[in-house]
This record gives structure tokens, C-alpha cells and sequence, in this order.
């Protein structure tokens, strides 16, 4: 791979890495205040972002679906606890949200480490300043 391959890679990973952290602050606001449309746009907005970085890093394929299962699923227990109000779906909400929660901190993590990575695959080795 192209030194500038890798660095577009490693803005890649960061971008991707800095919309994660946009998007869980912005999905713990809508579940706060669940169905507000201009927020529910924003995060969709911002998880079709997330879906365009991660397209482009196909070693966060796995991480990528998960999120968007749990996106997927905290969505469809927002609308579920919004008109049918079952206690169990509260429950069920709070279980998805922290599922959601270790999906989003996993695929951040990931661009963390490829980004580690890639720092130290462009540091000089040992002795090269000698």
C-alpha cells in the first residue's frame, strides 16, 4: 500500500472515529427526547456517515453491521415503548441501549487501534536517530 493510501486510511479511521463519538452523543439526546423528528434526521444522517467510512475499511465490516443491527433495534424500541408504553418494553429498551453503547465504543476502539497501528508503523525503528 501507497504511503498515501495509508494516510488516507488513517484520516478515514479518524473521521470515522470523531462521527462515532457526534452520533452516540446525539443518539443519547433522542432517546431523551424520542420523537424529535429533526433529531431522529440528524442521527440517521449521521449513521449512513458511519456506514460511508466504514464501507471504506473493510477490517471494521463485522463491527459496522453490529452497530447498525443495535441501531436498528434501539430505533425499533423507541417507536414501541412510544406507542404501546409495556413496562417490559422499558426494560427492553434500557438492555438495547447499553448493547447499542458497547457496539459504538467497539467499532470506535477499532479506528483507535488501526490508528495506533498505523503510528507506529510510521515511527522510526529503533536506532534510526542514532
Amino acid at each position: 500500500m501507497s504511503a498515501s493510501q495509508a494516510s488516507a486510511l488513517d484520516e478515514i479511521s479518524f473521521q470515522l472515529a470523531a462521527t462515532l463519538d457526534t452520533y452516540d452523543h446525539d443518539v443519547a439526546k433522542m432517546v431523551e427526547t424520542w420523537l424529535d423528528m429533526e433529531l431522529y434526521r440528524t442521527v440517521s444522517d449521521e449513521i449512513e456517515e458511519i456506514r460511508r467510512y466504514s464501507a471504506a475499511l473493510p477490517q471494521l465490516s463485522v463491527p459496522w453491521v453490529e452497530l447498525l443491527i443495535a441501531h436498528g433495534e434501539l430505533v425499533h424500541s423507541l417507536w414501541r415503548l412510544r406507542f404501546q408504553e409495556v413496562e417490559s418494553d422499558r426494560e427492553r429498551l434500557a438492555e438495547v441501549r447499553d448493547r447499542h453503547t458497547a457496539c459504538v465504543r467497539s467499532l470506535k476502539m477499532r479506528c483507535v487501534h488501526m490508528l495506533a497501528r498505523a503510528g507506529l508503523q510510521d515511527s522510526p525503528g529503533p536506532g534510526a536517530f542514532a
